[in-house]
């Protein structure tokens, strides 16, 4: 298992030091690594240091560039081609996968859905274990704070892990949380690397674009020039309070299931109905994770309701989304989803 990612208590250790001690090179050095590129600074960054970082660390693997084009913008074959010839010049492999627009047009949570979807698909075409993101220190206090607008828990609270896994053979990667842009841009610079810009990224028409480019800096001027790292500081707690809520959830979760299948859960509701509802909903998170499930459908009212009922004394039943039923009677509490799955 991959270390947890490290503070960043020491700013003067270059890009690449920080990359191999937030994802040291015993965990990927002779496996295939997939690294997410659309040609902006950040993903070129991380292509660049996990490059050199290879150089470092020898090994059987491969380094790899992985690109989705949306086809979203008059230049994005453009961006494509240019991707296609700095891979070229590096004598890398590059993967390109061209999408319908009008599929990811429709949201941002669309498009990434989309995106990473894409990427895994490519990831296992090319036998790579592991796709490396370049997502930012910025990047993670925008997550935490666009997900606290949003009313979120503390499991969104602690923003983006490190790693998760996409399916039983491709991990995704984020060995860069705690690295800031202005960094990437000046390590880019010292490799005499250019990069591409998505104008999209200052329209304000979507909400990661506002917060990045209005809300934030307004609390930069206003409240704390350091928002960025408090934010994330805070998320760094908030991650360690939920990772203790799920170990305690596993060893209720072991004590309280009678059955855990692909098409029903059956747990005994006497002790969900003693925890805290925190404990309770992330026992019951674990549990349908636990059958296989996804969890895409499942917005947090929905969690609520079934907490609710878990945690109730009186015989109910509720429905879910993708056709799940979840009936509490006696001291049972059953969870069925139909045969086309959920």
């Amino acid at each position: 298992m991959a270390p947890p990612l490290m503070r960043n208590d020491c700013p003067n250790l270059d890009v690449v030091d920080r990359l191999l001690r937030n994802w040291p090179g015993r965990a990927w050095r002779d496996v295939h690594v997939g690294v997410a590129v659309s040609g902006g600074g950040d993903s070129m960054a991380l292509l660049a240091a996990l490059l050199e970082a290879k150089g470092r660390v020898g090994g059987a693997g491969r380094v790899l560039a992985l690109h989705v084009n949306h086809q979203l913008r008059a230049d994005a074959d453009a961006d494509q081609q240019w991707l296609r010839e700095q891979c070229a010049q590096r004598g890398i492999e590059c993967a390109v996968r061209a999408v319908e627009a009008p599929l990811a047009a429709r949201s941002e949570e669309g498009a990434r859905l989309q995106r990473y979807r894409c990427l895994q698909e490519m990831a296992g075409q090319a036998g790579a274990r592991y796709i490396a993101v370049a997502h930012t220190l910025e990047d993670q206090a925008e997550t935490v704070l666009f997900r606290l607008l949003r009313g979120s828990g503390l499991r969104g609270m602690a923003g983006m892990r490190r790693t998760r896994a996409l399916d039983a053979g491709v991990t995704l990667v984020r060995p860069l949380l705690d690295v800031r842009r202005e960094e990437l841009r000046a390590y880019l610079a010292s490799q005499g690397q250019t990069w591409r810009e998505d104008p999209t990224n200052a329209q304000p028409a979507a909400t990661r674009n506002r917060l990045r480019g209005q809300l934030i800096p307004l609390v930069r001027e206003l409240v704390n020039p350091d928002a960025d790292r408090a934010i994330v500081r805070a998320a760094e707690l908030a991650a360690e309070a939920q990772t203790l809520v799920e170990a305690q959830a596993a060893d209720v979760l072991a004590s309280c299931q009678s059955r855990i299948a692909d098409r029903d859960i059956v747990l005994e509701a006497e002790q969900l109905a003693e925890l805290s509802p925190l404990l309770a909903s992330e026992v019951l998170r674990l549990a349908w994770r636990s059958a296989g499930w996804p969890e895409q459908r499942m917005t947090r009212r929905a969690w609520r309701q079934l907490t609710a009922l878990a945690q109730s004394a009186e015989a109910a039943s509720l429905g879910l989304p993708g056709g799940v039923t979840a009936r509490r009677a006696a001291d049972v509490l059953s969870l069925e989803r139909p045969a086309s799955g959920v």
